[in-house]
């Protein structure tokens, strides 16, 4: 942990130590109180300081948020919104987050992952009894702790999300633990956060969520319209994850019936031996590289453990590289590969069903045959068309859209955009877009009531899978044009 270029010496009566990392809020800072206390200070990025309205949020969650025990979370300190930067100081806690001792150590035992269903219901039933909601449960923002579990991040998620009705392209919330609610937009209350918890403790005891990976809108298809995929869990587990992974947010249990029937575990670490074992990865002030001298002190076999253990987690860091793009884009494509088959098989059969010369040819059998020749040339002509046809990539990011065509690209950013929406009956629907200005597209001018057709969303494919992709293509709209959308299909 260093501090980077133009990172600030101190914050309010904050010495700034290190750089922890930078989260939706904006820069997340290791600092020490003036009596030499350890503290997490987050500050608000600029764009979010800029918006009179977020900062007026900011101060009355924060209100809220010194309300919760800091038993079962990482207590509010100190806080400015009214700062040219408004920041907010929590208590720091020493240990990992579970996404860290998940990709350090792999999924936890299944002690640990009740320890951790126990120790989360109880600080999810204290922010409730506050009037908060956390919203953006996940497991980075669970901290191992050696008495129990703690919850950062909470009650700073409405704020945040609030702030995103007016600004394109902020994203708020994880889309592999977003309960249906927020995606589709409906009533968001405390069964919305039993969801979170029932996705996180699927990854605890699993190393994966319950809705698999993939890009946000393929997750977020999924969470509103597939079943979980739930691990073995033991009782009563597997039963109340699958409880708090129902649709419907009356389904989920509460806090206190997940504790009542999860009971007092015999130990409250998560992880045994804590923290020793995942060390590496975690937050952690100077003191770490002291427990690393002993070792470099050695003899010569151990100047070679340096190097055997550095590559073991940046083999790991490596794995993890494809994710981030994952994370900040989705993609769809046409294909020429089912209408390629479709085409070749109508080109065949209306080879053979053309009628043939013969002597004494039967009439029936001619004008049966001629139909059948119609037929397959009708549909090989149309698929050949559309094997001839150029593919199509259409890449959603938090910028904008991307389209290519062949060898030619064209970037949109939001702010060209006045209105998306998909168009068209179900057997050819459009993407269109409005925009603000002329563009040159690599798509042929197709236009919609003004607006431009960007992408032939699965015509080439079967009914069920046009409409898979629709709804999925639907989700990326919501989840990156946010406001843009016109989602009235």
């Amino acid at each position: 942990m260093t501090t980077h270029p133009g990172d600030p010496a101190t914050i309010g009566s904050f010495a700034i130590q290190a750089r922890l990392g930078r989260g939706a809020m904006g820069a997340v800072y290791l600092a020490r109180s003036p009596g030499g206390r350890l503290v997490a200070v987050k500050v608000v990025r600029d764009d979010l300081a800029g918006d009179e309205g977020f900062r007026a949020r900011f101060a009355r969650e924060i209100e809220a948020a010194r309300k919760v025990s800091g038993a079962f979370t990482a207590a509010v300190v100190d806080a400015d919104p009214d700062a040219d930067h408004p920041w907010l100081a929590t208590e720091y806690l020493p240990g990992p987050t579970l996404q860290k001792a998940i990709d350090t150590s792999g999924p936890l035992m299944p002690g640990g992952v009740r320890s951790l269903a126990g120790g989360l219901a109880e600080a999810l039933s204290a922010i409730h009894r506050s009037g908060l909601v956390h919203r953006d449960l996940k497991p980075s923002n669970i901290v191992l702790t050696d008495n129990g579990p703690r919850v950062i991040d909470f009650g700073i998620a409405r704020a945040l999300e609030d702030a995103s009705l007016t600004a394109t392209g902020v994203v708020i919330g994880t889309p592999g633990y977003l309960s249906p609610e927020q995606i589709t937009g409906t009533t968001i209350g405390p069964p919305s956060d039993m969801f979170a918890l029932g996705a996180v403790l699927v990854f605890a005891a699993s190393g994966r969520g319950p809705f698999a990976t993939g890009n946000p809108a393929s997750l977020l298809h999924r969470i509103v319209h597939e079943q979980p995929h739930i691990p073995p869990l033991p009782d009563p587990l597997q039963e109340l994850v699958r409880r708090c992974l129902a649709r419907d947010p009356a389904h989920r249990p509460t806090p206190a019936e997940m504790l009542q029937l999860v009971g007092s575990p015999a130990n409250t670490a998560v992880i045994t031996p804590p923290a020793a074992t995942i060390a590496a990865p975690t937050k952690r002030l100077p003191e770490p590289p002291m427990q690393h001298q002993p070792p470099v002190q050695h003899q010569p076999p151990v100047q070679h453990e340096p190097p055997v253990q550095h590559p073991a987690p940046v083999q790991h860091l490596g794995t993890l590289q494809p994710t981030p793009p994952q994370q900040t884009g989705a993609i769809f494509t046409t294909t020429r590969t089912r209408p390629a088959i479709i085409a070749v098989i109508t080109t065949l059969l209306a080879a053979i069903c053309m009628p043939r010369e013969t002597p004494t040819p039967d009439p029936s059998g001619v004008v049966i045959g001629s139909i059948a020749t119609a037929v397959s040339l009708y549909f090989a002509i149309r698929n050949w068309r559309l094997v001839l046809r150029r593919r199509v990539v259409l890449h959603l990011s938090p910028e904008g859209l991307a389209v290519t065509r062949g060898y030619q690209q064209a970037a949109i950013p939001w702010s060209s955009v006045t209105r998306v929406r998909i168009v068209g009956d179900v057997h050819r629907p459009w993407l269109v877009a409005w925009l603000n200005h002329e563009a040159i597209l690599p798509t042929p001018t197709r236009l919609h009531h003004g607006g431009r057709k960007l992408y032939p969303v699965a015509h080439e494919r079967s009914g069920k899978r046009r409409t898979h992709q629709v709804n999925e293509l639907r989700a990326a709209l919501n989840w990156y044009a946010g406001h843009l959308h016109d989602n009235h299909y």
